[in-house]
């Protein structure tokens, strides 16, 4: 599990996420890039290995690290994960039990179609095979830090699905999506695309903003209320609380979490506002003033409450 933390501290959420994950497996390494407070550490240490590294190449190098520390034979699956969602709002071993059945080669709690289908690499579960292959260790082998968030997304997270499925391998992902999430997801990235790109000014430049309508979707953004429904999703990034990318309304989200699930989002709405002045802006999240005609369109694309 990568860590971090820009206080040097272990947040409620990541403290349930990091004790759901000593209950559901045999060994849990925690690789941290934060300059820890002794009590942070001491708690990461009273449920896991803790190896501490210094905070460069985002948590891919977190996970090299971590694996080349760690003795990856003899498990049913070797998993990495990080601590940047809120979760598991399901059991994990609910969730290992579910994924033993599936005739896949590693997977995720989710996968996306964004850049190229891949699993989205911020929880992945591989069986030893993956692991004992030339193709898991060579992808390994081969990284070097990179203090770029895309090319660690294009070159990581996309590359991590993209060599392991050249090399043969199958992968899965825990939420399956349904033909209902499907048409809201698309209906909300084509909302977020309008609002945050400049109207067109010509034919040419309305036919590239439709086909940019149509662009896949990350399912942790624009689906992440389905995690309001008995725990289908099971996980809410903080991002997503964080910056709302797609524009939906995470505080309403967030408000919605708390009540369906109280205990694991204690101390959520706390740690967002006491990180939020250290939290780097992502240029991409920044939307323009709703249209005044095109305001009716929210009512489409708002979170649902769980029913």
């Amino acid at each position: 599990m990568a860590h971090f933390d820009p206080r040097g501290q272990v947040a409620p959420h990541v403290r349930r996420h990091v004790a759901a994950l000593a209950s559901a497996v045999d060994e849990l390494v925690v690789v941290s890039t934060a300059e820890l407070d002794d009590e942070g550490a001491a708690f990461l240490e009273s449920h896991a290995r803790l190896i501490r590294r210094p905070n460069y190449g985002y948590d891919f190098f977190s996970y090299k690290t971590g694996l080349e520390a760690s003795r990856l034979t003899g498990h049913d699956e070797v998993v990495i994960c990080n601590d940047t969602y809120v979760g598991p709002l399901v059991d994990y071993r609910e969730i290992f039990e579910a994924m033993a059945a599936r005739p896949a080669d590693f997977w995720g709690l989710t996968a996306s179609q964004r850049v190229h289908p891949h699993v989205q690499s911020f929880f992945v579960a591989f069986r030893p095979w993956v692991v004992d292959s030339q193709a898991f260790a060579r992808f390994w082998r081969a990284m070097s830090p990179v203090s770029d968030r895309g090319k660690v997304i294009a070159a990581y997270e996309v590359g991590l699905s993209r060599s392991l499925a050249d090399a043969g391998f199958r992968w899965s992902s825990y939420f399956s999506e349904t033909d209902a999430d499907r048409t809201l997801a698309q209906r909300r990235v084509a909302w977020w695309t309008v609002h945050r790109l400049p109207p067109p000014r010509s034919r040419r430049q309305l036919a590239w903003l439709r086909e940019r309508a149509k662009d896949a979707w990350n399912p942790a953004i624009a689906l992440a209320d389905v995690a309001l429904e008995n725990g289908r999703l099971p996980y809410v990034k903080i991002d997503t609380l964080r910056y709302d990318p797609y524009g939906l309304g995470a505080d309403r989200l967030l408000r919605l979490c708390e009540q369906r699930y109280p205990e694991a989002f204690t101390g959520v709405r706390e740690y967002l506002e006491a990180t939020s002045a250290i939290s780097t802006v992502r240029p991409d999240t920044v939307l323009r003033p709703t249209p005044l005609a095109l305001r009716p369109l929210r009512r489409l694309v708002e979170y649902r409450r769980a029913s």
